[in-house]
Order: structure tokens, then C-alpha cells, then sequence
């Protein structure tokens, strides 16, 4: 793959800003039709009611009101959609809901600053290099592993 055409398609990575979601309830379909258009770059994701209804019952994303999704319910599924990759449900649950109370509004603009900043380092490279790529991927899901369980336990002296 050539590195513009790699650069474009990491372009598309990047989530829609805060102020760019809906601010008005969405029913399951629009919800999808959301999503899967902020994933257009590998064009083989995809994303069922099913997998939502899923991603409810594990409380990874808020339960719609009036069968209408909020922008908070959105923001959590759209976190969650490039964090299934590489987390397990008790991990993004941990993230998307941490024990501080953040706000989901708070959680996704950090999820998505820290997102641009990684692109953004990643397309400063001179070569894209799978391995460093993988390693890196690796080593900070370890370091989230620790982090995570050091957060758990603290928790749990209070």
C-alpha cells in the first residue's frame, strides 16, 4: 500500500467531534447507519442490533430512552467500536465508565484528542512499520492491563 494511500485511509479513522453528534435520541437503525459511516475505511465493519443489544446488557453503552438513543449512548458505541479490537467487555466497561464519574461527553473527548495525537504520530513516521505498529499495540495493552488493575485496587482500599 502506498503511504498516501495509507495516510488517507488513517484519515478516516478519526471520530466526529462532540459537538458534530446528534443531539436528539436515534432509534436502533439510525444508530447503525450512524456508525457504520464513521467506519467506512476497511468497508468489512459491521454492526448489528444485536451486537447493541449486547453491548447494553453488558453496560457498555446506556440503555435508549423511549427506544430513542441519546448522543452519550452514541459516543459510548462509537468508543466502544474501536476498542473491541483489542479489549475485552470488562475492560471497555472499566473505561467508558470509570469510577471518578466522568462525564461520557469528557470520556470521548479525551478517547478522540488521544486518537488524533496517535494518528498523528503514527503518519509522522517515515515507513510504516506492521511489527512497531503491533509492539506498540501490545505494549499498551499491557500498560492499560496495569493501570487498570491499579485502579481496582486503590478502589478497593478506600
Amino acid at each position: 500500500m502506498e503511504e498516501q494511500q495509507l495516510r488517507e485511509q488513517l484519515d478516516q479513522l478519526n471520530l466526529p467531534a462532540w459537538e458534530l453528534l446528534p443531539d436528539f435520541g436515534l432509534y436502533m437503525d439510525q444508530l447503525v447507519t450512524y456508525v457504520e459511516r464513521c467506519f467506512t475505511m476497511d468497508g468489512c465493519f459491521s454492526l448489528t442490533p444485536a451486537m447493541i443489544n449486547n453491548y447494553v446488557k453488558a453496560e457498555l453503552i446506556d440503555r435508549p430512552k423511549d427506544k430513542k438513543y441519546s448522543r452519550e449512548s452514541l459516543a459510548q458505541l462509537l468508543m466502544v467500536c474501536h476498542l473491541k479490537q483489542t479489549s475485552s467487555m470488562d475492560t471497555m466497561k472499566q473505561l467508558l465508565h470509570p469510577a471518578n464519574e466522568d462525564t461520557t461527553e469528557a470520556i470521548y473527548r479525551r478517547f478522540a484528542e488521544t486518537q488524533v495525537r496517535i494518528l498523528q504520530s503514527f503518519t509522522a513516521l517515515p515507513v510504516a512499520d506492521p511489527m512497531a505498529c503491533a509492539l506498540e499495540a501490545s505494549t499498551c495493552q499491557t500498560l492499560c492491563r496495569l493501570l487498570l488493575k491499579g485502579l481496582k485496587e486503590a478502589a478497593k482500599e478506600e
